[in-house]
């Protein structure tokens, strides 16, 4: 019956993933319609769910994790919907979500120093370039404080997510370091986009690699509690 269970939710895990990338094609293809962003947005936050359900049945251990990464799916869903309105308010949802990503990792693997290395270098990286980079245009300066706030968040998800990956080289851990590294260029796309705005194909990037990296992140859950002990 186990056996069976875990087949269904792969299966749901697939078939929405399917779905979502399909639905990114015509979004993207639609001139960015935003139904289309709402609806493909909606379905990784529903896999969240759908993994935290299954992880909860199953009674797998490291709760937090499961739990953590299904609000940090939530939280860059709204924060799709809501930066189209407000920036900063989409801004600043999305980094809530990227803060209950990071906890979560950290639930995976406790923080070490090379993980705040790792991040460090991230950080130093991201603020360099949009500290100097000559190519940026913050009309309103507290959009350039709020990349740099968001810049260290993001930073320290992929250098936490690179350094469970160098202790623990286990399939969960390679998903979460990928999705986090398409999420990181993601957000770089972003920031092209609404900060250069010279080339036509930031926005396609952005979300060429948004969308796949959520479906990873997600999938990192069922990845784990389909391998993971019991309590």
């Amino acid at each position: 019956m186990n056996k069976l269970f875990s087949k269904i939710i792969l299966a749901l895990n697939v078939l929405i993933i399917g779905v979502i990338f399909v639905l990114n094609y015509f979004y993207q293809s639609n001139g960015f319609d935003f139904t289309l962003k709402c609806i493909c947005s909606s379905g990784f936050a529903l896999l969240g769910v759908i993994n935290l359900i299954y992880a909860l049945i199953t009674k797998q251990q490291g709760k937090p994790f499961y739990i953590g990464m299904t609000l940090g799916l939530i939280l860059a869903m709204l924060g799709d919907v809501l930066i189209g309105y407000d920036f900063i308010v989409g801004a600043a949802v999305f980094a809530l979500g990227h803060v209950f990503f990071l906890i979560a990792y950290c639930f995976f693997q406790k923080f070490a120093l090379r993980d705040f290395i790792i991040s460090a270098v991230l950080f130093l990286a991201a603020l360099a370039f949009l500290l100097f980079c000559p190519l940026l245009s913050f009309e309103v300066p507290v959009f350039k404080i709020v990349c740099i706030v968001y810049a260290l968040i993001i930073s320290t998800m992929l250098g936490k997510a690179i350094g469970n990956l160098t202790l623990r080289k286990e399939l969960c851990a390679i998903t979460l370091a990928v999705g986090s590294l398409l999420f990181f260029f993601s957000d770089l796309m972003l920031v092209f986009d609404w900060f250069i705005g010279l080339w036509d194909w930031t926005n396609e990037a952005c979300m060429g690699t948004y969308y796949p990296a959520l479906c990873i992140l997600a999938c990192s859950m069922y990845l784990r509690a389909s391998r993971t002990k019991k309590d």
